[in-house]
């Protein structure tokens, strides 16, 4: 991987934590979820006029991508409401490239080398170090952590869809924008179903907010579907994960979430993981 590359994985991961970071502190999450996925579906449907459309070959993975984001979506708004974005964020991270290391390697036949192995492998025992802050975890109610793997299942599988589907779309931007037009629409009809009126007046009252974030959505989202054209999905995904790290920060300065020397030697190692992935 390029210093190129591996610096825009990197801001991709400060881009995603900032918007995870907006959604937990919003008091109604999947009005806040609709609001940003309406701003990069607005984006991307801007953009489709000047862009090539992506080959067919790549519109079946296109279509499956839309039903696993929304999945993604609705359970990332439920473990958000149910847990702190330091115990949800580092288990839905932390799931996806140890999923996408098996699957890369024992199914898509991706060469990986001994030492990006272990590199993989150190930055997601660090993610899920990570799962474990507090005094007492097992004390804590389990729905947050259900919802955090389930959200980790669907990052795997949309990673592993938008991976192979951008391969056969002769454009990783075209890809990127038509997801983005396609996908806002499931769940903003979901949302408008069950509260129409506090979408609306979400949309009146937290534009500032919104535009940004959607913006932030797709770039980040945008850069890691562009770098698996020119590196292993599962390097790719496992880098990206080092958003953990920002995230844990912003729960400690942001949230005020409890931080303890576990966690700070977990993120050693997610950060020791990246240099790794250099050498």
């Amino acid at each position: 991987m390029s210093l190129f590359v591996l610096s825009l994985v990197l801001f991709s991961a400060l881009m995603h934590a900032g918007w995870n970071l907006f959604v937990k502190q919003s008091p109604d999450r999947l009005v806040t979820m609709a609001t940003l996925d309406l701003v990069s579906g607005v984006i991307g449907i801007v953009a489709l006029p000047f862009l090539p459309i992506p080959h067919p070959e790549s519109w079946p993975y296109l279509f499956a991508s839309v039903i696993l984001h929304l999945g993604y979506q609705l359970f990332l708004v439920k473990a958000y409401i149910y847990g702190d974005l330091g115990q949800v964020y580092p288990i839905a991270r932390g799931t996806s490239p140890l999923l996408l290391g098996f699957v890369s390697v024992f199914w898509l036949g991706e060469g990986l080398s001994t030492k990006m192995m272990f590199a993989i492998g150190l930055i997601t025992l660090g993610i899920f170090s990570l799962m474990f802050r507090g005094k007492i975890f097992f004390g804590h109610t389990l729905r947050p952590v259900f919802y955090a793997l389930g959200t980790g299942s669907f990052i795997a599988a949309y990673t592993l869809t938008d991976g192979l589907g951008v391969r056969f779309s002769g454009n990783a931007a075209s890809y990127v924008l038509w997801l983005m037009a396609l996908e806002c629409w499931p769940l903003l009809g979901i949302t408008l179903y069950r509260r129409k009126r506090t979408l609306l007046s979400s949309l009146r009252q937290n534009w500032k907010f919104a535009v940004p974030g959607g913006m932030l959505s797709v770039s980040a989202y945008g850069i890691v579907v562009w770098a698996m054209q020119h590196s292993p999905i599962a390097l790719v995904s496992a880098i990206r994960e080092s958003s953990v790290v920002i995230a844990a920060l912003m729960s400690i300065w942001i949230l005020k979430e409890e931080t303890t020397a576990k966690h700070l030697i977990a993120v050693a190692m997610v950060a020791a993981g990246v240099i790794l992935t250099r050498i």
